[in-house]
């Protein structure tokens, strides 16, 4: 009797303890391939949030843009032609950061740099606000290590 109840717990622990690695094997697998905690490990930072550094880039970048749009116009309105600033691709760089648009996917990507090592390319939207060009950080992101 006695050693019937010994086995009887020694077989439940076995089993729990197995349960409990194999949950543990499949959370590790599903973190691993989890975007938003992939972006956590390698960039210390969650996708969600946008490091002080992006947001006065991409300020920086949206007074530049601005200022050559209006410059543009007033160029523009002399020539008496219609053309906007994103009817054609440009890459504009500031330090070690860069803002490129592609005309066919009408996309705006931010790449910003952490280190030297990691290249982070941020989609952005824009959009046109009482003769303003606003540039909108989003959460997609197409990672690349150099």
């Amino acid at each position: 009797m006695y050693l019937k109840k010994k086995a009887t717990v020694l077989i439940s622990t076995v089993i729990i303890l197995s349960l409990m690695s194999i949950l543990g094997c499949s959370m590790f697998k599903m973190m691993k391939n989890n975007n938003e905690i992939e972006n956590l490990c390698k960039f210390d930072k969650d996708i969600y949030d946008l490091d002080k550094d992006e947001e006065e880039i991409l300020n920086k970048f949206m007074e530049e843009l601005n200022k050559s749009r209006i410059d543009k116009l007033n160029y523009l309105d002399q020539e008496n032609n219609s053309e906007d600033i994103f009817s054609q691709d440009f890459v504009k760089k500031i330090e070690d950061s860069s803002l490129e648009y592609h005309k066919n996917n009408n996309k705006i990507f931010l790449i910003t740099n952490k280190d030297n090592q990691i290249s982070r390319k941020r989609e952005i939207t824009y959009i046109f606000r009482a003769e303003k060009i606003i540039l909108i950080p989003t959460f997609k992101f197409e990672n690349n290590s150099k």
